[in-house]
């Protein structure tokens, strides 16, 4: 596999075809693909989230955001064979160590709301670094409303706000992962600041583990709730009720 970089507009149309999320973060900075017989096969959005160094210096303090890519994005085909990701995820170390030799490592996050723990990077020997648990709202229509979205519209995030709108309020994990770069004396360095213990102790599909409030209280699941795409919002009563000032 042959890892280079791609056009962003490509890369997003890849992603908007065939990964779950229609929206994208907001730094969106690398891009890296393959292609084969078919065309692009993959797509991988590399930069920051919301707080690029609070992110990075959370988990090591001496590093700041020059240092390190997060993965916003990362897609397939899905003909594809499921060790795609992973050879995909080695080829991009590959490039940025060639290309990009000032980044000491690699972040994400997996998505256990979505169910996902994190097996394509597992599948590539990421280290693993914990988790938090995270919140998301749900329509009717079971489409996502971000916590971000909230504050903006609302100002809050309050209960009898996201009652109002007919949302259930949902918790899940997030899990941590991190692909070092640099040479083994700042690997080590690094590991020995950090206050998150980074292992190859994986999390499972067992340990995925979701809380759900409708409005009466919460009740915890190892059943993951539909999600549909994100951003949307088909639902007409609560495209009406976002026009309301509660």
């Amino acid at each position: 596999m042959h890892v280079d970089c791609i056009n962003m507009d490509e890369a997003k149309r890849l992603c908007l075809r065939w990964h779950y999320s229609n929206i994208f973060p907001p730094h969106c900075m690398v891009s890296l693909g393959f292609y084969d017989d078919q065309g692009l096969g993959g797509a991988a959005i590399w930069g920051w989230g919301t707080r690029p160094r609070h992110t990075i210096q959370k988990l090591f303090p001496s590093l700041d955001t020059g240092d390190y890519w997060e993965l916003n994005r990362l897609v397939c085909r899905d003909e594809l064979p499921r060790n795609t990701e992973s050879e995909f995820l080695a080829g991009c170390a590959r490039w940025f160590r060639a290309n990009q030799p000032e980044r000491v490592l690699l972040f994400t996050w997996a998505d256990g709301i979505r169910g996902k723990p994190g097996y394509v990077y597992q599948g590539s020997n990421w280290l693993y670094g914990g988790y938090i648990t995270t919140e998301i709202y749900l329509t009717a229509d079971n489409e996502p409303v971000h916590p971000r979205f909230m504050i903006t519209r609302f100002g809050t995030r309050k209960k009898s706000v996201w009652t109002a709108l007919g949302l259930r309020k949902v918790w899940g994990r997030q899990f941590r992962y991190v692909r070092f770069l640099c040479d083994h004396a700042t690997r080590k360095r690094l590991l020995r600041e950090s206050s998150f213990e980074w292992t190859q102790m994986y999390p499972k599909h067992d340990d995925l583990l979701w809380k759900i409030d409708a409005g009466e209280g919460s009740r915890e699941t190892h059943n993951p709730p539909r999600i549909e795409r994100a951003g949307q919002f088909r639902q007409p009563a609560f495209t009406a009720a976002m026009q309301m000032k509660v």
